[in-house]
């Protein structure tokens, strides 16, 4: 009787074992996503910055106001996301 709760428990034991490491691998594999789409929507918000601003640049004929249009806006970006 003692070895059949024995086996029992140990069974159920592995089971809730086993799923913890599904969980854990599921939280990492979630936290490594989420840093990576950030890191990706960072470089596609930075490379198209920056193909706006030499647009900028080349349709007004000057660089200090093709990016300095960038800059205010991201000024007001900034102001608008931590101030509001």
């Amino acid at each position: 009787m003692f070895v059949f709760i024995k086996n029992f428990i140990k069974k159920k034991f592995q089971f809730f074992q086993n799923e913890a490491i599904k969980v854990v691998a599921a939280i990492m594999t979630e936290i490594f996503m989420n840093f990576f789409f950030l890191l990706l929507g960072g470089m596609i918000l930075f490379s198209g910055s920056l193909a706006l601003s030499f647009f900028l640049s080349y349709y007004f004929g000057n660089y200090v106001v093709g990016f300095g249009i960038i800059t205010i806006l991201y000024l007001f970006l900034f102001f608008l996301s931590f101030f509001l």
